[in-house]
């Protein structure tokens, strides 16, 4: 019983014992912050792919790649554990509205099928709700305050007792009943000039926001022709606004029907001689017969449909979706490692702050610890005291350090807007890091990283003053003194 109440006294004895115990808690902290932090940035990173393409990608060699779709369609229908496919174009365009001119992605979609592979009928905001968020934020002519109208878009596509749109939904955007209530609605002095409104537009909710754009405007699209390398123009009408989550697709791209886009990127070729071409294909697999998160089933299927498409007589590229940006998967996976590695020395540090506290305490105590061992404490007994001190420190510090760095993490946002709000500095730019707010994930796997690291360094910093106490000679200490 001695052995636990004089580590308890040493423990309470000494101020360098207060500096270790704080080292140690901050240095956890820091720690779980960057893991928590990192790992949310993986995890929205891979939602946001995730969410954004489907389970698998067909894509054609060249700008339009794609031919015959019908054909490649069924052939890839045909593959087991495929339940969906949707084409798609992608195409670098700018727009042209008044006088601003901004370089945009143009985004040909099926909006039904392409939220049959995708979560895409999750992410666009009915037309109530968009009103509902503009009215709140767009009240007066001042700055929008942008995290908080965010976190109120965030709060409401996140809701979990939103439902996703309707196939009816998903079409009114491009339907010409739409256009027209949209443009007596928000430009009424555009109604004579324009009885056939141009083709719907839906854009991201960043650019609503920053009132780059607005509901019922007009932009004249420019891009060039895959064929000829000439200008394309043509007139949208902004009919709607999608919340993905990602900053560069919310800012930066613009959705149209699939149809019109092709009809306009193919308007230079005989479409007898030469079919209308695509991009390329989403391909959404059925997650009650495959685990989707398993990457060899993926590559399995992806095989298959390869295979499939490459029997109908075309050559294309199928990627699974972890493929699509595997490289910057990859970076951040590294980064997140070394990161955790560069922290990891701040734990190390504490440990030398424990093996400093007990060095001390040990030649403070050496008298304590003959008298100990006059009355029958063994060697073992001794070091024991003092491990145990050490890893007091260690324990204590850690589990202080988890939880500060736990509260810190999941109120990192409203901490990022004080100081935003107080200083106007920008901790993290949507525009460098592609999302409008810090991400933060908790994962059992990253606090045990956190946590035994902090322990292992602590016992073993002990035990080199531990080991050393009882063999020091209390006679010459005392002599000394």
């Amino acid at each position: 019983m001695y052995k636990p109440f004089l580590s308890l006294r040493f423990f309470r004895s000494r101020f360098l014992t207060l500096a270790a115990f704080l080292s140690t808690m901050f240095g956890v902290a820091m720690l779980f912050i960057v893991q928590s932090v990192m790992g949310g940035y993986m995890s929205q990173l891979k939602t946001n792919i995730r969410g954004q393409e489907a389970h698998l990608r067909i894509i054609g060699y060249g700008p339009l790649g794609v031919k015959n779709l019908l054909d490649i369609e069924e052939a890839v229908k045909k593959v087991p554990h495929v339940r969906e496919t949707a084409p798609f174009i992608e195409r670098l365009a700018v727009y042209r509205s008044g006088v601003s001119i901004k370089p945009v992605t143009l985004v040909g979609i099926d909006p039904v099928l392409q939220a049959k592979v995708s979560d895409f009928s999750s992410y666009l905001l009915r037309p109530g709700e968009l009103e509902e968020i503009l009215r709140k934020h767009h009240a007066g002519p001042t700055a929008v305050d942008m995290p908080l109208a965010i976190d109120d878009v965030h709060a409401l596509v996140g809701d979990k007792d939103r439902l996703p749109l309707s196939d009816g939904e998903l079409r009114q955007f491009f339907d010409l009943e739409w256009r027209i209530e949209i443009l007596e609605k928000y430009r009424p002095l555009l109604v004579k000039e324009f009885p056939v409104p141009p083709a719907g537009i839906i854009v991201g909710v960043q650019s609503i926001l920053d009132r780059q754009l607005m509901l019922g405007q007009i932009l004249t699209v420019v891009t060039l022709s895959p064929d000829t390398g000439g200008e394309i123009s043509e007139r949208f009408l902004v009919t709607g606004a999608i919340n993905t989550g990602d900053f560069q697709i919310d800012s930066g791209s613009l959705f149209a029907d699939v149809q019109k886009v092709r009809n306009l990127l193919n308007r230079d070729i005989d479409e007898l001689d030469n079919p209308y071409r695509y991009q390329g294909i989403r391909i959404a697999l059925d997650e009650d017969t495959i685990d989707v998160q398993n990457v060899a089933k993926l590559e399995k299927v992806r095989d298959e449909v390869a295979y499939a498409i490459a029997s109908a007589g075309s050559h294309l590229s199928v990627e699974t979706w972890p493929q699509i940006r595997a490289n910057l998967l990859k970076a951040v996976s590294i980064e997140k490692l070394l990161v955790y590695f560069i922290v990891l020395i701040l734990i190390i540090f504490t440990g030398s702050m424990i093996l400093l506290m007990l060095t001390l305490t040990v030649i403070e105590k050496t008298r304590d610890v003959g008298v100990l061992m006059s009355l029958g404490a063994t060697p073992w007994g001794v070091t024991q005291i003092f491990l145990f001190n050490g890893l007091l420190v260690s324990l204590f510090g850690t589990g202080l350090g988890l939880a500060l760095g736990y509260a810190f993490s999941a109120n990192i946002n409203e901490i990022h807007d004080l100081i935003y709000s107080v200083s106007g500095v920008e901790l993290f730019p949507a525009k460098i890091y592609q999302m409008d707010r810090i991400p933060v994930h908790f994962n059992r796997l990253d606090i045990l990283w956190c946590t035994l690291p902090p322990v292992v360094v602590g016992l073993l910093a002990s035990a080199i003053p531990a080991t050393w106490a009882p063999r020091r000679d209390p006679i010459s200490s005392i002599q000394y003194e």
